[in-house]
């Protein structure tokens, strides 16, 4: 394998892996681990304030994304924003307020409700032409560079989208056991055998009474 090649897979497996840290940063409201490190890669991405705290988060999962130029059809990754909704007592219902103000109520109830859906889909290059090498081919330095707008952008859209005000909301620490109804976000990787099961996903119907 050329160095070229490596130094791509590299590049592509942080852009997996920097997907997951930044999501998790701006949505995930458990708090971080004291003493926990901090991903700087890259270099040139630290100069514009996109270090985010380093996680073990879906680091066996991402194992699949470490050399994917070997790999012909690499599965998408699909990082879900999942809404916790707590077990609920007697005299407790989950809720959806209506555009007109209604209150209307969500039965069966759901242990979590997906918010966001982001995908990062790996697509191969076409190959060589029998007069050379693909016209098409990219340095890893200039798909290095290109990761610079690519996350500042997605850093931006990630505070701008609804489910920011939500995660400010939840992460706000107030007096007491009962703390936002003990709703929390957290993060899966869908197809991932981890125990979550009943997801309310979007045009997913479910029976409202007001």
């Amino acid at each position: 394998m050329s160095n070229d090649i490596q130094k791509a897979d590299q590049i592509a497996h942080r852009f997996y892996t920097k997907l997951t840290l930044v999501v998790n940063n701006a949505r995930a409201t458990a708090e971080p681990r004291s003493g926990a490190k901090v991903d700087k890669w890259a270099s040139l991405l630290v100069q514009f304030n996109l270090e985010t705290p380093d996680s073990d988060m879906f680091r066996e999962h991402l194992r699949t994304y470490r050399a994917i130029s070997g790999s012909p059809s690499p599965p998408p990754f699909e990082l879900q924003v999942l809404l916790s909704v707590p077990e609920l007592t007697n005299n407790q219902v989950l809720v959806y307020l209506a555009p007109d103000s209604s209150r209307l109520r969500i039965d069966p109830t759901p242990r979590h409700i997906l918010l966001e859906n982001w995908l990062l889909n790996f697509t191969p290059g076409s190959p060589p032409t029998r007069f050379g090498e693909d016209q098409g081919d990219v340095a890893p330095s200039t798909i290095y560079k290109h990761g610079i707008p690519l996350f500042r952008s997605l850093y931006s859209l990630l505070r701008i989208l609804p489910s920011w005000k939500l995660f400010k909301k939840l992460r706000r620490r107030t007096a007491g056991a009962y703390r936002n109804g003990n709703l929390s976000i957290q993060l899966r990787v869908k197809g991932m055998d981890d125990g979550i099961g009943d997801i309310l996903e979007f045009g997913k119907p479910r029976c409202m009474q007001p």
